[in-house]
């Protein structure tokens, strides 16, 4: 038996080796090989090198321009492009490869809806103003999971994977919707202030949080962490029509927020209106000029009060268990009806 156990293994073993052996070696390689004979669409594209991306379809006309590091939307009042969806996009150019051909016939573009009149055309300039890339993204395949692209000036049709939504989106969609963004174990302190009250916390040396104002005392940490972390990653949900900070009460906010890192810098929110509507509140970054709205939770996350952020001292803890077991057993106690009076 366990001879019979151990030629099993080995031979699960030289399976294995010889799978291993494919992959890594021959069959990887041949994969390789065939890879770098797929031509691109666009030979040459070097992403680094662009610029400028406008996009054109039934949504309306989108200009993305790249100034220093920073991508901007044209046309607008400076707003900062979202710089992920932007490179993105950019590598989803890069990649197109000239495979999956579903048509050379010209009769045929405006069936797979790759024209000018019917598709949405994506155009990339470099800073000298030069096309490197120009298309049109068609509709979507039988499979719902593809488009069809065509190359201006290119009669071929391609199928690829599914491009719509990184091109074809309202100009707000392109916006950054970054409002902080910074390391949650460097906030060292956090301030709270309404308008009638200011609560103060500071992290020690062991990481832990201490409420030093209105009182002194330990804080709960996983309360006090979750205020942190919601404003360390915290993004929009969308944006005022305009940055009139006096329309959204952000002048005379219901609530800031500051919190300061290890290097001293002071990030601050000032948090106004509510929006009814959506219910959500109208937010603003105290460094940047854009207006954003952020969610009733994100919002009750910050918003937190004394007795929220307070841990309860050991014996207001056991008061509390002892009336709470108190009441427990006087509920469970029988009514004097029901006692043997004899």
């Amino acid at each position: 038996m366990k001879t019979k156990t151990t030629v099993i293994l080995f031979g699960l073993f030289l399976i294995l080796l010889v799978f291993v052996y494919l992959y890594e070696g021959p069959l990887s390689e041949q994969a390789r090989r065939k890879a770098q004979g797929v031509p691109t669409l666009f030979p040459g594209f070097a992403k680094q090198a662009a610029a400028k991306i406008a996009v054109k379809s039934a949504k309306g006309e989108v200009m993305l321009e790249k100034k220093q590091d920073a991508w901007q939307i044209s046309g607008t009042d400076g707003f900062i492009a979202d710089g992920e969806a932007v490179q993105n996009a950019l590598e989803t150019v890069a990649g197109f490869k000239r495979e999956n051909v579903a048509s050379k016939n010209p009769e045929k573009q405006d069936l797979f809806e790759v024209t000018p009149a019917k598709g949405v055309e994506v155009k990339v300039f470099d800073a000298a103003g030069m096309v490197l890339a120009q298309f049109y993204i068609g509709k979507t395949g039988p499979d719902f999971f593809s488009n069809y692209v065509r190359k201006e000036g290119s009669d071929e049709v391609i199928r690829v994977a599914a491009v719509t939504s990184t091109f074809d989106k309202p100009m707000e969609s392109w916006r950054d919707k970054t409002i902080f963004n910074f390391p949650s174990d460097m906030v060292t302190r956090l301030t709270l202030k309404t308008a009638g009250a200011e609560i103060a916390l500071e992290k020690n040396d062991e990481n832990e949080w201490y409420l030093i104002k209105p009182e002194q005392a330990k804080a709960k940490q996983e309360a006090v962490n979750n205020a942190v972390n919601t404003l360390a990653t915290l993004s929009a949900l969308g944006f005022a029509p305009d940055d009139d900070a006096a329309k959204y009460e952000i002048d005379r906010p219901q609530l800031t927020v500051a919190v300061i890192l290890k290097d001293q810098i002071e990030q601050k929110l000032h948090i106004g209106k509510k929006n009814e509507e959506k219910g959500q509140y109208y937010a603003k970054n105290e460094a940047k000029k854009t207006v954003f709205l952020i969610g009733k939770y994100q919002f009750d996350t910050i918003n937190q009060t004394v007795k929220d952020l307070k841990e309860e001292e050991k014996k207001e803890a056991a008061q509390k268990d002892a009336a709470k077991d108190a009441g427990a057993a006087k509920a469970e106690a029988p009514p004097p009806d029901s006692l043997d009076n004899d």
